[in-house]
């Protein structure tokens, strides 16, 4: 089974003499390495093992016995009654073809005649995802892990094939309730003030940010008229409503809205952090200008903006 370089890597630098399933989740790691360790129990629910010539299975602390490891089911005291020695692989208790464990325990004598129910193969030995002949993907394996849950309405006002990446996943935040807006610092106690940093006096909020703050509002009505659509701002929950209900397909005045809609939320997002790290104030003037020159580009990359003559009127209005 060949192994991508970060394997070899993690092999070399991270796991060392030692086994991966035993690793302990402490000390100096880094974000990554401990997620991934933290996945591990998740993993073997799905990993399968197949035994068969040229094994390179850890025969303690590998969960290749019907998905748990000899280890977590016996203990060290096993290990110790059969002298074996902790690096010691499955290939070493098979002999001529059948399972030959030392029977010196009870535990050992429990071991072999749970054997009986795992057969070796001829073939070279495997580590499958899922289900035979299935190897491991990133794909397969988010597929698999993945908590589910029924469809959001809004998902193709986000997620269109025509989305601006960082637009898109700047709105699915804000829909998903997760930005730190300064109101949910102040409860967590991070900071002294909600007050909107866009200086209009409110605390900001979600609702307030998109776009009841008259500074998002001045934005957002300008981006309207561009896409001839003559409408007050509404509350977030009810403009998230309308717009999704007025942006539903693929044809160009919907994919118009759905990315002008993403890229203000984005651009207001963006201009909120300026004022706060950088105390930088952009006039709305220019948010406007951003939001139609990442629009018209996108529109322009799909060839979409010179359609016919409206299409046109649109992308550069």
């Amino acid at each position: 089974m060949e192994q991508s370089l970060w394997a070899k890597w993690c092999h070399a630098y991270l796991i060392n003499s030692s086994n991966f399933w035993i690793l302990p989740v402490r000390g100096k790691l880094s974000w990554s390495w401990r997620q991934t360790l933290l996945l591990r129990r998740l993993a073997k629910d799905h990993i399968l093992y197949i035994c068969g010539n040229r094994e390179r299975f850890s025969l303690w602390f590998d969960p290749w016995l019907q998905g748990v490891s000899v280890h977590a089911l016996y203990g060290q005291r096993v290990i110790y009654d059969t002298g074996l020695g902790q690096q010691v692989l499955v290939k070493d208790v098979i002999w001529q073809g059948p399972w030959c464990w030392p029977l010196v325990s009870g535990d050992l004598l429990e071991i072999q005649q749970r054997m009986h129910d795992i057969p070796i193969s001829s073939n070279p030995y495997n580590i499958y995802w899922g289900s035979v002949g299935h190897s491991f993907s990133t794909g397969r394996a988010w597929h698999d892990i993945r908590t589910r849950s029924s469809e959001v309405g809004w998902y193709d006002l986000v997620w269109h094939p025509s989305r601006i990446l960082k637009h898109a996943f700047c709105l699915w935040l804000d829909l998903r309730g997760t930005h730190r807006t300064r109101d949910k610092l102040l409860a967590a106690g991070v900071i002294q003030s909600n007050q909107c940093e866009f200086h209009y006096g409110e605390s900001e909020s979600l609702v307030h940010l998109f776009f009841q703050c008259p500074y998002s509002a001045s934005i957002w009505l300008a981006i309207l008229r561009m896409c001839n659509i003559s409408i007050q701002c509404l509350h977030w929950s009810d403009e998230v409503n309308w717009m999704t209900g007025h942006a539903k397909g693929n044809n160009f005045p919907a994919m118009v809205r759905k990315l002008a809609f993403a890229a203000v939320v984005y651009h207001i997002w963006i201009e909120r952090n300026r004022q706060i790290f950088k105390n930088s104030f952009l006039p709305f003037q220019k948010i406007v200008r951003k939001v139609k020159a990442d629009v018209a580009g996108k529109l322009f990359m799909c060839n979409k903006s010179m359609e016919n003559e409206r299409h046109h009127t649109l992308c550069i209005n």
